[in-house]
């Protein structure tokens, strides 16, 4: 149950939003978007647990697209933005499930060369379908999804810029 102070003075402030004031795009544009985040593991929820996946397997598993070729852990934690020893954690638990291979990277035998098994290739098609069929994005034309697509692409090139 939800305490409510009403006693307060700020809780006029903090509840309602002051008229005169508009929210600044910035801010506008940052609630939009973790909403969206939210509102996009909502949609995974269901899906996550019929596969028995935690966000982040999923996360690693969609970071190790096939079409980019195989990724050392080095180069998926990168890409996870944690630490190694994390994805070792992943790793494992996803070799467990024969979701993802571990092999000798080309040029290099001391790397591991991480590529996904079909399965694991499946299952990640899934997690992809799960988002892209959502109730979220099919209510925009497909204009709207490509353009939208296009922004949200840009930003996360100007965002990869930046590290």
């Amino acid at each position: 149950m939800r305490e409510v102070f009403n006693d307060l003075r700020y809780h006029v402030m903090v509840t309602q939003p002051r008229a005169e004031q508009p929210i600044p795009a910035a801010y506008q544009l940052a609630q939009a978007a973790y909403e969206l985040h939210a509102a996009l593991e909502r949609h995974l929820h269901d899906t996550l647990v019929e596969l028995d996946l935690t966000i982040p397997l999923s996360d690693a598993l969609w970071q190790l697209d096939p079409q980019l070729g195989p990724l050392s852990r080095r180069e998926l934690a990168e890409r996870l933005n944690c630490d190694p020893s994390n994805v070792t954690f992943l790793v494992t638990r996803l070799e467990r499930r024969r979701l993802v291979t571990s092999a000798e990277a080309r040029g290099d035998r001391r790397l591991k060369a991480l590529t996904l098994t079909p399965a694991g290739i499946e299952v990640r098609d899934r997690l992809i379908a799960t988002i892209a069929e959502s109730s979220l994005f099919s209510q925009l034309t497909s204009a709207q999804q490509r353009q939208l697509a296009q922004l949200l692409q840009r930003c996360v090139a100007f965002g990869n810029s930046c590290r």
